[in-house]
């Protein structure tokens, strides 16, 4: 049987109905007997699927000539996945290691940012590692000006290390008051490109919509592989994650991971206490639903960091998680808003080394002070 050509996929619209029934497919994920059956989360879960799509259709249609790159953003405020970080400004650029590529921009007032190669765009358990360069390996201009050539070759200067197989690359601009700060700009262009323009054919279309709903697929039944592994093996405790796994999936060779799983009763709040930070970047805590979307950073707070959390005397952080406000004494609140389960996320940035865990345990809300 002779398969069926791009063009004439898109003169009987066969492109769109196999793309409908593709994503139809994936909506199943939902469904799955491990998730939350609820009203409530399974609402949220098709909710992510959508933002899923949205991220997926930029990456796969609208952002995915490697020949004539742009950074676009993968997870934002609307648009989130795999425990994103609410202090992270994310972008992300479709590229191929083949080319080579200059990175310019301003710096702004973030206190770290970093660009990584990674050697996948479509299934986030595969993201490679191919390459990366952190503003604290970087050379500035007097006005904070600066270049970074990508490319497998080596460069002088700012250089980020590519592979022939790299296919995306991730920047991580990282706030310590969201509020206060803004990121540097950044801008890409690729130095021998092939092709004389930018047209969209038939089979990138094709290709587009396939790997779009390939996208959904993927990150969703990931988003379920992880939560289910976490709540299986330690629920409402924040040890070291698996460094190596969380790098496989875009994570940042400069990050420590602590991530984990959180369930919590109407009158249970989960009590964390750092008491061994090490000098470092940053450090972070945050809570997420169960589809592994960080909570809304917007409005509310659910996330603390090295910047905005306070300090006791001795140099511990002591944090709340918990329905309700446990009041002053406990200053450093996450707010599950309505949610009695999810994933939670504790980073350490730029440090040397690492406490095995950032001590967690379950209690009584009645028993917090405040």
């Amino acid at each position: 049987m002779n398969e069926v050509s791009a063009a004439e996929k898109a003169m009987t619209g066969q492109v769109w109905e196999d793309f409908c029934d593709s994503l139809k497919e994936a909506g199943k994920i939902v469904l799955r007997p491990e998730t939350p059956a609820d009203p409530f989360n399974r609402a949220l879960g098709y909710r992510f699927l959508s933002q899923l799509l949205r991220a997926g259709l930029e990456s796969a249609l609208d952002y995915s000539n490697p020949q004539f790159p742009a950074f676009f953003r993968l997870a934002d405020e609307t648009k989130k996945m795999l425990n994103d970080n609410p202090d992270n400004y994310y972008q992300n650029c479709v590229i191929d290691g083949r080319y080579d590529y200059r990175i310019t921009g301003r710096l702004g007032t973030v206190p770290w940012f970093s660009i990584g190669s990674k050697g996948s765009a479509l299934d986030a358990a595969r993201m490679v590692d191919t390459g990366n360069i952190d503003s604290t390996q970087m050379q500035f201009g007097p006005n904070g000006d600066f270049e970074i050539l990508a490319s497998v070759e080596k460069k002088e200067g700012n250089w980020l290390p590519l592979s022939p197989t790299s296919r995306m690359l991730i920047v991580r601009q990282t706030f310590g008051d969201r509020r206060k700060e803004h990121i540097a700009d950044l801008r890409i262009e690729c130095l021998n490109p092939t092709e004389a323009d930018n047209n969209l054919t038939p089979e990138r279309l094709d290709a587009g919509l396939r790997n779009a709903a390939l996208f959904v697929k993927n990150i969703g039944a990931m988003t379920i592989a992880w939560q289910e592994r976490y709540r299986k093996l330690h629920t409402n405790l924040l040890p070291e994650d698996d460094q190596q796994r969380c790098l496989d999936a875009g994570g940042d060779p400069n990050i420590h991971y602590y991530q984990s799983y959180w369930e919590l009763a109407p009158d249970e709040a989960l009590y964390v206490h750092i008491t061994d930070i090490p000098d470092c970047q940053t450090w972070n805590l945050q809570i997420s639903n169960y589809w592994m979307q960080s909570l809304d950073y917007r409005y509310f707070p659910i996330c603390a960091n090295k910047y905005t959390a306070h300090y006791e005397p001795d140099g511990s952080v002591k944090i709340v998680i918990a329905h309700s406000n446990p009041g002053a004494a406990f200053p450093n609140w996450l707010n599950t808003l309505g949610h009695t389960q999810g994933g939670m996320n504790g980073r350490i940035v730029g440090a040397k080394q690492f406490p095995k865990e950032m001590h967690a345990k379950v209690v009584k809300f009645r028993e917090l002070k405040g």
